[in-house]
């Protein structure tokens, strides 16, 4: 019996560390509207129907600055498909944005974040934190901080996400 039950568990760790990312959603993605650096506004449902990485990240934070080089070279990579990085800057000035975005050559969206957004994305423990969401506005993983590997996984982890197919809900006409 003992056996039995090692042998269950040990099934049930390996399908919750093995599990692919479109397997199950942790929950929609908050909608937001938030400013870009020019003074327009992004609204998330502009980016209905791609998958979409979404990095809250600061200007002082060193595994931000060492992941985003990293960030751009996945979103060239992934140009022209259905995928949008957000970058959600938090805990600076919209100055100190600006002038990071130009040193680092961010090639993504990148909006200032507010603690609205913040609070409904479910707060954060440290920066970076990064929410890979689906076609279908759901979040699928929650990645924190910045270990070694971590951007790898995620370009693993999007291109199984790409994999899933996605048909965007269609009006309902009235009678």
């Amino acid at each position: 019996m003992k056996k039995l039950v090692l042998i269950a568990g040990l099934i049930l760790l390996a399908v919750i560390i093995f599990k692919k990312p479109g397997a199950s959603a942790i929950g929609p993605m908050p909608p937001f509207k938030l400013a870009k650096l020019n003074g327009d506004q992004l609204n998330s449902e502009e980016l209905r129907g791609k998958v979409l990485l979404v990095d809250f990240w600061a200007t002082w934070c060193v595994p931000c600055k060492s992941e985003i080089p990293q960030f751009n070279k996945l979103a060239a990579s992934m140009a022209g498909k259905d995928f949008a990085i957000v970058g959600i800057a938090v805990e600076c000035s919209l100055e100190d944005v600006r002038q990071f975005t130009k040193e680092l050559e961010i090639g993504y969206h990148v909006v200032m974040g507010t603690d609205e957004v913040t609070a409904a994305f479910g707060n954060y423990r440290g920066l970076p934190t990064t929410f890979l969401v689906g076609k279908d506005g759901k979040i699928y993983k929650k990645y924190e901080g910045a270990p070694p590997g971590i951007v790898e996984q995620i370009a693993k982890d999007v291109d199984e996400l790409m994999k899933v197919s996605y048909t965007a809900p269609t009006a309902q006409l009235a009678r």
